[in-house]
């Protein structure tokens, strides 16, 4: 009697990420595979049993009932697979190094309260290996398996990659003392989006929640205005905003002391709030791929964030 051969555990991680997804190429990112492999690998499983598992369309994918009752047989297995793939990592190399990359916010006052709790709770904070980039940057360096675990800024968790939330940041239109929005001290949005402003590089966080923010809230994306400079970090934009180069957009948090100092005022802007959120990301599965990364994730998870005064 005719048996086809098991499928392997690979091809059943595939089906279960495009069952999730709703997507072969997101799986396949998932999965750290280009999107063609991944399309072969299913075309090879569906050929052995002789059977379509999955449906193909030019925006989605889903899986046809043989799929899914394949899917269903399989669940078991890969609960069991995912418990041995953390126990083992846990026993061969409990004190295995994670590299971390984070964007400069989260770098600057986030990652050191996470690592304070991370060594609270009995690990080595010579495992951390971390580097500051922005948002995107962070994405690719995790999808190319260049960093373990992410920590990113945004409105959106970044498609492809697992995701969890961490803090909720908030972001301000700044000002020097003797820019004329420092006596109006209120602004409409389309004001906002017709200056040019100090800003952080293309990639970083706050620049894509401004925008993003704005155009919710009304304003044509022709009514933007190019930015008045481009700077690298959260510090050197705000320098430049209390030296009278233009209003800037940026966290609450880093422009704490500039506040304080009155070297720079905040603007509010008429019912906009600019909120985003602040997550960890990683390339698979429901935990980060390392035990030193998911130490890193709890400690993060657990330390409350601080509210900036």
């Amino acid at each position: 009697m005719f048996s086809p051969q098991l499928p392997d555990l690979r091809a059943l991680e595939l089906l279960e990420s495009i069952a999730r997804t709703g997507s072969i190429t997101l799986a396949a990112g998932e999965l750290g595979i280009t999107q063609q492999a991944a399309s072969l690998r299913v075309r090879r499983l569906e050929h052995r049993l002789g059977r379509e598992l999955v449906v193909r369309a030019a925006r989605s994918s889903h899986l046809t009932g043989d799929g899914a009752a394949l899917l269903a047989l399989a669940q078991p297995v890969l609960r069991a697979a995912a418990e041995m793939d953390e126990a083992w990592e846990a026993f061969v190399a409990p004190g295995t190094a994670v590299s971390v990359a984070a964007s400069l916010t989260i770098a600057e006052h986030f990652l050191p309260q996470w690592i304070m709790t991370f060594v609270q709770n009995g690990n080595d904070p010579r495992s951390i290996k971390s580097q500051s980039t922005n948002t995107r940057e962070v994405v690719r360096r995790v999808f190319a398996s260049e960093a373990d675990i992410g920590f990113v800024e945004g409105s959106e968790p970044p498609p492809g990659l697992s995701y969890a939330f961490l803090a909720q940041d908030e972001l301000g239109v700044y000002v020097a003392p003797e820019h004329p929005w420092a006596t109006l001290r209120r602004i409409s949005p389309w004001t906002l989006a017709e200056t040019p402003l100090v800003t952080r590089e293309v990639g970083s966080g706050c620049r894509s929640v401004l925008l993003a923010t704005l155009l919710q809230h009304g304003v044509d994306p022709s009514q933007f205005a190019g930015p008045a400079l481009e700077l690298p970090s959260n510090f050197a934009v705000l320098e430049a905003a209390a030296a009278n180069v233009a209003p800037a957009v940026i966290s609450t948090r880093p422009a704490e002391r500039f506040i304080h100092e009155s070297r720079l005022v905040r603007v509010s802007v008429d019912r906009v709030a600019f909120q985003r959120q602040l997550g960890a990301v990683w390339r698979q599965g429901k935990q980060p791929p390392t035990h030193a990364a998911r130490e890193l994730l709890s400690a993060a998870l657990q330390t409350p964030a601080r509210s900036p005064r």
